[in-house]
């Protein structure tokens, strides 16, 4: 299970400025059931739906008594249904949460009903920085929650993107993991050995399912996401309605080390085509499981070494460490264009250099 980092200056702040304590002095204790009521909306709605760096969310409750809101909702506006009108990664969406917690999804905002919204109670999340607007008065939220989009919009994707990151770190850089050493041709990790996938896989597979709840998710191995695509690893969240698919690949070279004939050869070409092969399965699943809150995620394992022939049996530092720095340029940028499209991680595994 992983521990959310947390900021103990700025949670402090958070409570000094508490957006309900706010609300119940402008608007007594209905300012501040309203504003329970916007927060019961969004963590009922987080659990089929997820927010990115580009979502753009307004949750709203008016505290004005106008006849003619009706009329206007009636033209603009229809009742929000849970796991139908959001689902997946959100765009766009504004919101009214009523009185009693009925929701409604505004598909535009008259100008007449903008001063109305303000003069009540807003959340706000633009560009990953959240605010609550009441009665006219911005409270802004301080980010207590390190490395989240939202810290009200909290998913297991975040924690999945951790884990991954933490694999990356503290397991492939340095090939600690057992199955992982067994990928290797040589004791100083020059060269992979013919056909490593599985031993990567599963080594990768294996840490998900230590630093992952393993009671809370179903993790397998070279699942179907639809009747002709296999894909690596697969995640199901149980309590949840979210699948994440893991594509892994692999670039630099392979050998035997028998022959010392080099039996593969893969640049970043491999994992320009992974990644849109993963944009393939998602649209396969997508077909499949239509309401599933589906995300992908691209792992290349990268031992790209510089100059090296056949023969050799050590590497120096500046030929060893010489892909380090050189991220993948994928195009399309799948990660870019799609929401369901993490962005990539690249996890460059480091060689014993010997001099």
């Amino acid at each position: 299970m992983t521990i959310l980092k947390i900021d103990q200056d700025r949670l402090h702040a958070l409570v000094m400025s508490e957006p309900l304590v706010v609300a119940g002095k402008c608007y007594g204790d209905p300012g501040s059931a309203r504003l329970k009521g916007i927060l019961r909306f969004i963590k009922r709605c987080a659990r089929h739906a997820t927010v990115h760096e580009k979502s753009d969310i307004r949750v709203f409750s008016l505290m004005s008594d106008d006849s003619g809101i009706d009329s206007l909702r009636s033209q603009h506006a229809t009742a929000f249904q849970f796991g139908v009108t959001a689902r997946g990664s959100i765009e766009s969406l504004v919101v009214e949460v009523r009185e009693d917690d009925s929701a409604f999804v505004w598909h535009s905002v008259p100008p007449e009903l903008t001063k109305i919204i303000e003069a009540g109670i807003v959340y706000r999340l633009v560009q990953k920085v959240e605010s609550f607007g009441v009665k006219g008065t911005t409270v802004p939220v301080p980010k207590v929650v390190e490395d989240t989009v939202s810290q009200f919009w909290l998913n297991y994707f975040v924690d999945l993107r951790e884990a991954l990151t933490a694999y990356k770190d503290s397991m492939a850089r340095t090939s600690k993991c057992h199955l992982v050493r067994e990928a290797w041709a040589d004791k100083n990790r020059l060269w992979f050995v013919t056909k490593p996938e599985y031993r990567l896989r599963k080594a990768l597979a294996n840490y998900l399912y230590a630093f992952l709840r393993h009671d809370e998710i179903d993790l397998r191995e070279e699942q179907n996401v639809d009747d002709s695509h296999p894909v690596d690893i697969k995640v199901v969240w149980r309590m949840e309605n979210r699948t994440a698919i893991i594509e892994v690949k692999w670039i630099g070279k392979s050998i035997d080390i028998k022959t010392r004939k080099i039996t593969a050869n893969y640049s970043d070409a491999r994992a320009r085509k992974g990644a849109r092969q993963l944009a393939q399965y998602l649209e396969g699943h997508k077909q499949q499981a239509s309401k599933e809150d589906t995300r992908g995620h691209l792992v290349v394992f990268d031992c790209r070494r510089k100059g090296l022939k056949p023969s050799a049996t050590g590497v120096d530092t500046k030929k060893g460490l010489h892909f380090q720095s050189r991220e993948i340029k994928f195009n399309p940028k799948f990660h870019k264009t799609r929401g369901d499209f993490d962005e990539p991680i690249r996890m460059f595994m480091e060689p014993v250099c010997l001099t």
